[in-house]
C-alpha cells in the first residue's frame, strides 16, 4: 500500500444524483447481505451479487425478482485472516465478489474465499469455471483472491487477480491463459489490490488499483499507457455514457463521476445516501445502479493525522444497510439517454 493515502472524496456535485422510488421492487423470501456487484444487460435485466442467501439473482428492468442464478453452484466458505503465520478464520458466507456481464449477456462472477471466476450464459447456467476451488495459488490453473472481470468483443477475457496475487491474467474465449502481467507494489504498472478492470470506449483497459489510491491505464497487451494518482481508495468503475466513468468509493461513502482524464466532476455522498458503494453500472435506460455492501467505515482518530490513515468498520447486524439502488443525474451535463424507456417516479 501507498504509505501515503490520497484526499478522501467529499461531496460537491452542481447536478443532484436522484434515486428512483421503489426500486427494487419487494423480493419475497430474499434479504440482501452486503450486496458486492451489479451488472446490466442489453436487455434492462439487472444482476446482483451479495453475501446472504440466493447470493446472485435476476431482476426485471422494473426491479420485481426475475430468477435466481448459480443456486446448484454458489455455495458458503470461509474466509482466512493470513496476515499472521497461522490464518484465522473469521465469517462463513458466500464470497462473491466481482459482477461483469459481457456483450453476449453472460453473467461473470468471481468468488473470493473459493478463489474461482464463473461464467453463466444469459438463461443462468454455469457455462465456464476457471481456478481450483478452496485452493489459492500463483500458477496458471489457480488464483489467490480474485476480484473481477473484464470481457472484450473479442471474447477474450482479464481477471484482476487482486487481493492475494496483485496481477492481471488474459485469456482467450476459451479460457486458455495467454498471458499475465503484475506485482505486488506502488510503481508503475505494480498493484495493490486490482480490484476492477473495465474496457473503455477507447478500447484501453481501466484498472482500479485501490490501495494506491489510483487507476492505471493499460492497453490489451498489459502495456502501461497512464496513470490516474489521487483517487482515494475506488472500489467500482464503469463507463459513463455521458462519457468519463462512474466510480463507486466505499470508504468515502461516494459516488464520483470521472472524465477522460480522471479527474473528478461530480462528487455524490451527501450523509446517508450510500453507505459502502462497492460495485457500479449503468443500464441502456442510462440509470446508474450502485451495489452499497452496508458497510459504514470511518477515519480512526487516532490514525487520522498520519500520513497512511487507517479506516474503522463501524459495527452492524445482518444486512443492516445493504441494497442496490437505481439513480439517475439530472442537469445540462447529464441529458437522458437516447431510447431510454419510460422511468419510475423519482425521489428527490
Amino acid at each position: 500500500m501507498n504509505p501515503v493515502r490520497a484526499t478522501s472524496f467529499l461531496p460537491a456535485s452542481r447536478y443532484p444524483l436522484r434515486q428512483f422510488n421503489d426500486w427494487p421492487r419487494p423480493l419475497p423470501g430474499i434479504t440482501f447481505d452486503r450486496v458486492i456487484g451489479v451488472g446490466v444487460d442489453s436487455r434492462g435485466l439487472v444482476y446482483v451479487a451479495h453475501r446472504g442467501e440466493h447470493p446472485l439473482i435476476c431482476l426485471h428492468p422494473d426491479g420485481s425478482f426475475c430468477r435466481e442464478v448459480g443456486a446448484n453452484v454458489n455455495r458458503q466458505s470461509v474466509a482466512y485472516a493470513r496476515r499472521g503465520p497461522v490464518p484465522v478464520p473469521l465469517a462463513t458466507r458466500y464470497w462473491l465478489h466481482g459482477l461483469h456481464v459481457d456483450p453476449w449477456d453472460n453473467v461473470w462472477v468471481t468468488d473470493v474465499w473459493r478463489h474461482l471466476v464463473m461464467k453463466f450464459d444469459p438463461e443462468g447456467e454455469l457455462v465456464m469455471t476457471l481456478g481450483v476451488d478452496g485452493e489459492f495459488g500463483a500458477d496458471e490453473r489457480r488464483f489467490n483472491l480474485p476480484t473481477h472481470v473484464c470481457v472484450l468483443p473479442s471474447g477474450e477475457f482479464f481477471v484482476t487477480d487482486g487481493y492475494g496475487n496483485s496481477r492481471i491474467v488474459k485469456f482467450n474465449a476459451r479460457g486458455e491463459r495467454l498471458m499475465e502481467w503484475g506485482t505486488r507494489g506502488i510503481g508503475p504498472g505494480e498493484f495493490h489490490t486490482p480490484h476492477v478492470i473495465i474496457l473503455g470506449p477507447d478500447e484501453r483497459l481501466y484498472v482500479s488499483d485501490r490501495e494506491n489510491d489510483r487507476v492505471q491505464v493499460f492497453d490489451q497487451g498489459g502495456k502501461l499507457q497512464a496513470i490516474w494518482p489521487g483517487l482515494h481508495s475506488v472500489d467500482g468503475l464503469c463507463v459513463a455514457p455521458q462519457g468519463g466513468f462512474f466510480a463507486a468509493v466505499g470508504v468515502d461513502h461516494a459516488v464520483v463521476h470521472l472524465d477522460g482524464e480522471g479527474r473528478a466532476q461530480e462528487v455524490w455522498g451527501e450523509r446517508g445516501m450510500f453507505r459502502y458503494p462497492h460495485g457500479i453500472a449503468t443500464g441502456p435506460d442510462g440509470a446508474i445502479y450502485v451495489a452499497d455492501s452496508g458497510d459504514w467505515w470511518e477515519l480512526d482518530p487516532l490514525t487520522a493525522h498520519l500520513p497512511r490513515r487507517e479506516y474503522k468498520l463501524a459495527p452492524r447486524v445482518g444486512g443492516e444497510g445493504s441494497a442496490v439502488t437505481k439513480w439517475v443525474p439530472t442537469g445540462p451535463a447529464f441529458p437522458p439517454q437516447a431510447g431510454a424507456g419510460p422511468r419510475a417516479i423519482l425521489r428527490s
